[in-house]
């Protein structure tokens, strides 16, 4: 699976940047949106808890919107590692977290924002939305608006 080098580093992992087939040099921003191969197994469960701290919730909360049974959840706790769709599911909820913490300019605010009832969402929290693909293209969507200032 391919990741974002800065979505690995928003969950406190690291990962081999790929080298480039040419000598030119490349900007930090380049670099922080450069794609890593991370595969099943190298994902740990402390990335749950650490997502989980960023935006002050349970990581059963996180686990839920990732669609993580209990059960299973406590097999992943044991085992220390997440299956590589559990992984990709938490991936989209950093993903998200990375962008309203860019629009928002603050974790905090990023982290309450996401936490919130939205209007605009149904009034859902946006945190609940991504269960889903199309949920967290429709909180991208929203946290778009709220970047170009479109607050209708």
């Amino acid at each position: 699976m391919k990741v974002r080098i800065s979505t690995l580093s928003r969950l406190g992992l690291a990962a081999m940047e790929p080298k480039a087939r040419y000598r030119a040099s490349r900007s930090s921003a380049a670099a922080e949106d450069t794609l890593a191969d991370f595969s099943d197994g190298q994902v740990p469960y402390d990335a749950v808890e650490e997502i989980a701290r960023k935006l002050a919730v349970e990581p059963e909360a996180i686990l839920g919107v990732m669609g993580v049974a209990p059960r299973t959840a406590a097999r992943r706790r044991q085992e220390r590692t997440l299956k590589a769709a559990e992984a990709d599911r938490l991936f989209r909820i950093t993903r998200v977290l990375d962008e309203a913490i860019r629009v928002f300019a603050s974790e905090d605010k990023a982290a309450h924002w996401l936490r919130s009832p939205h209007p605009l969402l149904w009034q859902q929290t946006p945190l609940d939305l991504l269960d889903s693909d199309a949920g967290a293209k429709a909180v991208t969507d929203e946290l778009t608006r709220i970047d170009y200032g479109d607050f209708t």
